[in-house]
C-alpha cells in the first residue's frame, strides 16, 4: 500500500481509471557532477552520480523528465481486482494522496585545501510528478473525497568554492525545474460527507550557489543559477443538495530559500559574482458549491508566499571580500475563490489566512581589519491569496467571509559596518507584496449571513543604507522601491436580511523603516540611500440593509502609523556625511459607504480612523568631527474617509459616529555640534489625514440618521534647532504640514430623536522651531514653514463645535461660568445670584437700574411672539392680567423703554396674552457679559417657547434641532462648556 514495489518509467496507464484509495510515494532524485576536491596529495573530479531513490521505482539511470506512475502498480492491481465483486463499492471513489519530491542537484562546487583547483560545469536537472485526482462522491454517503499532498522540494547546490591554505575558482550555470501537482475535482452532489477536499500544494526551493570562502587562501566565485518549483492545480468540487459536503481547505506554500552570492575572507581572499533566479507557484483557484445545502461548500485556505533570501553579503576578518550579485524571484501561492450558499445553512462560507512574506538580506558589508565591498540587485515579487466570491441569500449562517491577509516585506540591505577596516554595502532593491483582494458577498431573506470580517495588515520593515564605523571607514548605499499591499474592498449587499450583510474590518498600514543613517567612533562614513514606499491596507467597505434588521452596519477602524528615521548622521571624532530621500505613501481602509432605509438597527457605521507621521530625519550630531546631513521628504499619510449612509423610514439607522485623530509629531532637520561642525539641510512636505465628510440622512424615521463626531487634531513639532557648543551648527530647513482630523457633517430628516449632529472638535499645537542655542559657539537658524490643521469643520482658522439651531447666546460669554450658571443683574434687590420664580421683580428696584441696563445689546423677542408694534411705546396699554400689578410695574419701566422700541430694545407686552399662573418662571435678563441661568431641571416657559436648550427647540425650516447633553455622562464631565462656547461663534 505504501508503494514498495517497482515499475517502468514507460509504463501504460489509464487515464479514465478510477483513481486508487491510496497513492503515497517519495521520491529523491541525486544529480551530482563536475565537482572538484584538490588536496596537497592530488586532485580529483568527484564521482558523477545520477541516481534516484524512489518508493514507486529504483534505477540507475531515470530520465531526464521522470514521468512517475499514477499510482503504485500494487495500489492499482489491487483497485483494479474489486472491480465487479461485490466490495467494488467499498471505496467509493475516496481518495488519499501523497506526493513528495526532493531533488537534489550538486553541481560546479571547487574545494581547495593546501591546494589549488577549479571547477568548470553546466548542470541541469528536471523532475515532474503528476498529481491529478479526478474522483466523484455525487449521490453517495461518505464518497468522493479527497486527501493530497503534492510538493516539491528541490535543493540546488552548485557553483560554491570554498579555499583553505589554497585557492579555488568555479565557472557554474546550473538549472533546476521541479513540477508537480495538477486539478482536483469531485463532487459531493446530493450527498452526504462527500466531495470534500484536504490538498496541500508546496513548492518549496532551496537555492544555495555561487558562494566563495577564503580562509588564508583565495575563493572566487562566477555563478548563473536558476531554480523552479511549481505543485499548482485548482481544486474543483461541490456540495449541491448535500449535508458536509463539497468542502474545500487547500493549502498552498510557496516560499523560497537561498543562499546565493555569498563571500567571506578570513586572512585570505573571497570574491563572487553571481546571478540568481527562482520561482515558486502553488495552488490555485478554489470553486465550490453549497446551494442548498447545510455545513457545504465551505472554503478554508491558509496560504504561504515570498522567497526568503540571504544574497551577495561581504564578510572579512584580515582578509579582502568582495561579492557582486544579482537576484530575480517570483513566489505565488493561492488564487481565487468562488462558492455559493444560496438557500443553505452554514454553507458557502470563506475563511482566508494568506501571507505574504518576502525577507531579504542582501548586499551588506562587514570587516574587521579588512576590506569588505558589495553590490547587489534585489528583484522579489510575492502574492498570497486572491478575490472572494460567494453568495448568502436566503440562507442562515451561509455566504460569510473572514480573511486574515498580512502581507509584509523585511529587508536588511546596503548597509556597511567596520571595525578599523573599511567596509561598503551597496543595494537596489524593488519589492512588491501583496495579499488577498476583492471580498464580495450577499445576505438577502437570510440569518447571520453575508457579512465579512476583515484585518488586513500591510507592514514593511527594513533597514538599509546605514552606515557604522568603529577606528575605520563605511559606507552604505541603497535605492529601494516597495510596493505592500493587504486585502481589497469588502462588498456585501442585503435586502431583507436578519444580522446579515454587516463589515467589521481594521486595516493597519504600518511603515517602521530606518535608512541613510550613520554613525561613528574616530571614523569615516558616508550614506546615500533613497526610499519609494506604498502601503495599502484594505480599501473601501460598502454595505446595505434595506429592508433589514441588524443588517448592512460597518465597523472601520483603519490606521495609518508611518515610523521612518532616516538620513541622521552621528560622529564623535570623525567625517560624516548623510543624505537620504523618501517619497512614502500610505492609506488604511477608505469610504465607508451603507443604507439602511427601511430597516431597523441597519446601515449604521462606526468609523475610528488613526492617522500619524512620525519620522525623524535629518539630524546632524558632531563632537570634534564635520556632520553633514540632507534630507528631502514626502510623506502622505491617510486612514478612512468619508462615511455616508442612509436611514430613511427606519429605526436605529443610518446612525454614523466617529473619532477621526489625526497626529503629526515634527522633528525634522535639528543639529548639534560641540567642538565640531554639524549641517543639516532639510525639505519635508507632509500629510496626514484623518476621516472625511459624513452624510446621512432620516426622513420620516426614528433614533436615525444622527451624526458625532469627535475630530482631534494635534500637532507638535521640535524642528530646525540648532545647538552649538563650542562649535558651529547650522539648519536650513523648509518644512510644510497639513494635518486633516474629520471634515464635513451633514444630516438631514425628520422624526423623534432623528437627524441630530454633534460635532465636537478637539486640536492643540505646540512647537519649539528655528531656536539657536550658543555656548561660545555659532548658531544659525535659517528655512520656512507653513503648518496647516484642519479640525472638523473648521473654516477659516474657526473651529465648528456645533450648528444646531437652537438658543443663540451672546459671544462674551464669561470663560468661569459653567453651563447653566450666570452672574445676575447687580442692582435687582434680592435677585442676585438667582432667578424671579413667582413673582415680577419690583418696579422700584427696576426703576433704580435707570441707565444700568445696557439696552442697545439685549436681544430682540422674535417678532411671532410679539402682539404688538414695537414703535408705539407703552402708553395706551391697559392689559388686563389676572394677578399682577401691571399697571404699575409700566409706569416704573417708562423711564427705561425708549417710546421707539428698535429690534434691540425690550419687548412689547402681548395685548392679548392670556392671565400669566401666579407661579412663573421667568429668565432674568442678561448683561452683555451675562447668560441667564439655564433651568437644568425642567423647562421655563413663555407661552410655550421653552428656552432650555438642553431640551431642544422646536427647528424651524431647514434646521436642526439640538440634541441632549447628557452633563453628567463620563465622556463629558471632564469638558468645560464654557470653553466649548467660546468656539462655537455665538450658536449652539
Amino acid at each position: 500500500m505504501l508503494g514498495t514495489g517497482i515499475a517502468s518509467a514507460q509504463e501504460n496507464v489509464d487515464p479514465d481509471a478510477a483513481p486508487p484509495a491510496v497513492d503515497v510515494a517519495a521520491s529523491v532524485p541525486v544529480k551530482a557532477d563536475q565537482n572538484k576536491l584538490a588536496t596537497p596529495v592530488r586532485e580529483i573530479t568527484l564521482p558523477k552520480v545520477d541516481r534516484t531513490i524512489s518508493t514507486d521505482r529504483v534505477t540507475s539511470a531515470v530520465p531526464t523528465r521522470t514521468a512517475a506512475p499514477v499510482a503504485n502498480p500494487l495500489v492499482r492491481q489491487a483497485g483494479e481486482r474489486l472491480q465487479g465483486t461485490a466490495l467494488q463499492n467499498l471505496v467509493r471513489g475516496n481518495t488519499i494522496q501523497a506526493h513528495v519530491d526532493v531533488p537534489i542537484n550538486i553541481c560546479g562546487n571547487a574545494i581547495a585545501v593546501l591546494a589549488n583547483t577549479e571547477a568548470n560545469a553546466d548542470c541541469q536537472q528536471h523532475t515532474h510528478r503528476d498529481g491529478t485526482i479526478v474522483t466523484d462522491g455525487a449521490g453517495q454517503a461518505i464518497a468522493g473525497n479527497v486527501v493530497a499532498v503534492n510538493h516539491v522540494l528541490p535543493v540546488q547546490l552548485t557553483g560554491n568554492a570554498i579555499a583553505a591554505g589554497g585557492n579555488a575558482e568555479t565557472n557554474t550555470t546550473a538549472e533546476q525545474v521541479s513540477t508537480t501537482g495538477g486539478d482536483i475535482r469531485t463532487s459531493g452532489d446530493r450527498g452526504a460527507i462527500s466531495g470534500n477536499v484536504i490538498a496541500e500544494q508546496g513548492a518549496t526551493p532551496v537555492q544555495i550557489t555561487g558562494n566563495g570562502v577564503g580562509a588564508a587562501g583565495i575563493a572566487d566565485a562566477n555563478s548563473t543559477a536558476d531554480t523552479f518549483a511549481s505543485s499548482e492545480g485548482d481544486v474543483i468540487t461541490s456540495g449541491k443538495n448535500s449535508t458536509i459536503s463539497g468542502n474545500a481547505v487547500p493549502i498552498p506554500l510557496a516560499p523560497l530559500a537561498e543562499v546565493n552570492g555569498n563571500s567571506a575572507a578570513g586572512a585570505g581572499n573571497a570574491a563572487t559574482d553571481s546571478t540568481q533566479t527562482g520561482a515558486a507557484y502553488a495552488g490555485g483557484k478554489t470553486v465550490t458549491n453549497g446551494d442548498p445545502a447545510t455545513l457545504a461548500g465551505n472554503i478554508v485556505e491558509p496560504a504561504l508566499a515570498g522567497p526568503i533570501t540571504v544574497d551577495d553579503n561581504a564578510a572579512a576578518v584580515g582578509g579582502n571580500s568582495a561579492a557582486v550579485s544579482d537576484t530575480t524571484n517570483d513566489s505565488r501561492a493561492g488564487g481565487s475563490h468562488h462558492t455559493t450558499g444560496h438557500g443553505s445553512t452554514a454553507s458557502g462560507n470563506v475563511a482566508g489566512a494568506p501571507i505574504s512574506l518576502p525577507a531579504a538580506v542582501g548586499g551588506n558589508g562587514a570587516s574587521l581589519v579588512g576590506n569588505a565591498l558589495t553590490d547587489h540587485t534585489n528583484e522579489a515579487n510575492s502574492t498570497a491569496g486572491g478575490q472572494t466570491f460567494t453568495v448568502g441569500d436566503k440562507s442562515v449562517l451561509s455566504g460569510n467571509i473572514a480573511d486574515v491577509p498580512p502581507a509584509t516585506a523585511v529587508d536588511v540591505c546596503g548597509n556597511g559596518a567596520t571595525l578599523a577596516g573599511q567596509a561598503a554595502g551597496t543595494c537596489e532593491n524593488d519589492v512588491k507584496s501583496v495579499t488577498s483582494g476583492y471580498q464580495g458577498t450577499t445576505g438577502n431573506d437570510s440569518v447571520v449571513s453575508g457579512n465579512i470580517a476583515s484585518t488586513p495588515v500591510a507592514t514593511p520593515a527594513e533597514v538599509y543604507g546605514l552606515a557604522a564605523a568603529l577606528g575605520g571607514q563605511a559606507a552604505g548605499s541603497a535605492d529601494e522601491v516597495k510596493w505592500v499591499q493587504s486585502g481589497g474592498t469588502p462588498n456585501t449587499e442585503d435586502d431583507r436580511g436578519t444580522v446579515s450583510s454587516n463589515i467589521v474590518t481594521a486595516p493597519t498600514a504600518a511603515a517602521p523603516q530606518v535608512f541613510a543613517v550613520t554613525a561613528a567612533l574616530v571614523g569615516n562614513t558616508v550614506s546615500d540611500s533613497a526610499n519609494d514606499t506604498t502601503v495599502i491596507a484594505g480599501d473601501a467597505p460598502h454595505a446595505t440593509g434595506k429592508k433589514s434588521s441588524v443588517s448592512g452596519n460597518i465597523v472601520q477602524v483603519p490606521t495609518s502609523t508611518p515610523a521612518q528615521v532616516f538620513a541622521d548622521g552621528a560622529t564623535l571624532v570623525g567625517n560624516n556625511d548623510t543624505k537620504g530621500d523618501n517619497a512614502t505613501d500610505m492609506k488604511a481602509g477608505g469610504d465607508a459607504i451603507t443604507t439602511g432605509e427601511a430597516g431597523s438597527i441597519a446601515g449604521n457605521a462606526v468609523s475610528a480612523p488613526v492617522a500619524t507621521g512620525t519620522q525623524v530625519l535629518g539630524w546632524s550630531v558632531g563632537g570634534g568631527s564635520n556632520v553633514n546631513s540632507t534630507a528631502t521628504n514626502d510623506l502622505s499619510s491617510v486612514a478612512g474617509g468619508d462615511v455616508n449612509s442612509n436611514g430613511d423610514k427606519g429605526a436605529v439607522s443610518g446612525n454614523l459616529i466617529g473619532a477621526q485623530p489625526a497626529v503629526l509629531p515634527a522633528v525634522p532637520g535639528n543639529t548639534v555640534a560641540a567642538a565640531g561642525i554639524t549641517n543639516s539641510d532639510v525639505v519635508s512636505d507632509t500629510n496626514v489625514v484623518s476621516g472625511d465628510d459624513s452624510y446621512s440622512s432620516a426622513e420620516d424615521a426614528s433614533v436615525s440618521g444622527n451624526l458625532i463626531n469627535v475630530p482631534a487634531n494635534a500637532f507638535a513639532g521640535v524642528y530646525a534647532d540648532a545647538v552649538a557648543v563650542a562649535g558651529n551648527a547650522t539648519t536650513v530647513t523648509d518644512k510644510a504640514s497639513y494635518t486633516q482630523a474629520g471634515g464635513e457633517t451633514l444630516t438631514e430628516g425628520s422624526g423623534p430623536l432623528t437627524a441630530r449632529d454633534m460635532h465636537v472638535p478637539v486640536e492643540a499645537a505646540a512647537k519649539f522651531a528655528r531656536i539657536p542655542v550658543e555656548v561660545v559657539g555659532q548658531a544659525t537658524t535659517l528655512g520656512t514653514s507653513d503648518d496647516t490643521q484642519l479640525t472638523g469643520e473648521e473654516t477659516a482658522g474657526v473651529l465648528r463645535a456645533t450648528q444646531l439651531k437652537g438658543l443663540e447666546l451672546p459671544k462674551g460669554v464669561d470663560s468661569l461660568l459653567k453651563a447653566n450658571e450666570v452672574p445676575a443683574f447687580n442692582g435687582i434687590n434680592g435677585l442676585d445670584g438667582k432667578l424671579p420664580v413667582n413673582q415680577f421683580p419690583n418696579p422700584a428696584d427696576l426703576a433704580a437700574m435707570a441707565g444700568q441696563l445696557p439696552t442697545p445689546a439685549l436681544p430682540g423677542v422674535a417678532q411671532e411672539r410679539t402682539a404688538l408694534p414695537v414703535n408705539g411705546g407703552l402708553a395706551s396699554l391697559s392689559p388686563n392680567v389676572q394677578g399682577l400689578p401691571l399697571g404699575q410695574l409700566l409706569d416704573g419701566a417708562k423711564d427705561l423703554v425708549p417710546a421707539g422700541a428698535t429690534e434691540r430694545s425690550l419687548p412689547s407686552l402681548p395685548v392679548t396674552a392670556p392671565a400669566l399662573p401666579v407661579p412663573v418662571q421667568l429668565p432674568a435678563l442678561p448683561t452683555e457679559r451675562s447668560l441667564p441661568t439655564l433651568p437644568v431641571d425642567g423647562p421655563a416657559s413663555i407661552s410655550g417657547l421653552k428656552l432650555n436648550p438642553t431640551q431642544g427647540l422646536a427647528p424651524q425650516a431647514d434646521e436642526r434641532a439640538l440634541p441632549q447633553l447628557p452633563f453628567n455622562a463620563p465622556a463629558i464631565a471632564l469638558i468645560d462648556p464654557a470653553n466649548l462656547f467660546q468656539t462655537v461663534t455665538g450658536q449652539l
